[in-house]
């Protein structure tokens, strides 16, 4: 008898604080904690877990989601959903080792007086924010954000 749960591999490209960045594998589960539907990876890596299972280089490895600056991927595409007031502000994010991610930061379905992207910054239910660049979409923990500009 097999007692696993299917898990979705993900390749996604981890900045670690100190390290040059690095493809990972994560394996995100059919079923989200957070929503109905299966995880994502704004799911995995917001959610309850401290240490982040992953495989890089064939190595199984848990990171430590404090040391995480960002995790890429492709870019993941615009739900249109008329019945949503998701709003996309253009944004520079700069963070501690002077990286900065220019994109677009996705506000949410949030009601009209928590649509700011400091609402977003300051949300304590997150750990990480998204933006989407032209080519990738990022995860920035808000741990290492120095500065953010709108434009």
């Amino acid at each position: 008898m097999n007692y696993q749960v299917p898990m979705m591999e993900v390749a996604v490209v981890v900045a670690i604080e100190g390290v040059d960045p690095e493809e990972h594998f994560l394996y995100l589960s059919p079923y989200s904690e957070r929503r109905e539907g299966p995880e994502t990876v704004a799911d995995y890596l917001n959610g309850r877990r401290r240490f982040f299972p992953m495989v890089v280089g064939g190595v199984p490895k848990m990171l430590n989601r404090d040391q995480i600056l960002w995790v890429r991927y492709e870019k993941l595409p615009t739900v249109v959903d008329l019945d949503s007031t998701m709003v996309e502000k253009l944004t520079i994010i700069e963070l501690a080792d002077s990286t900065r991610i220019e994109g677009m930061l996705p506000i949410g379905d949030r009601p009209r007086e928590y649509s700011r992207i400091s609402d977003v910054l300051n949300d304590a239910t997150e750990s990480f924010v998204r933006i989407d660049a032209d080519e990738d979409t990022y995860f920035v923990n808000k741990k290492f954000i120095r500065t953010v500009i709108p434009r």
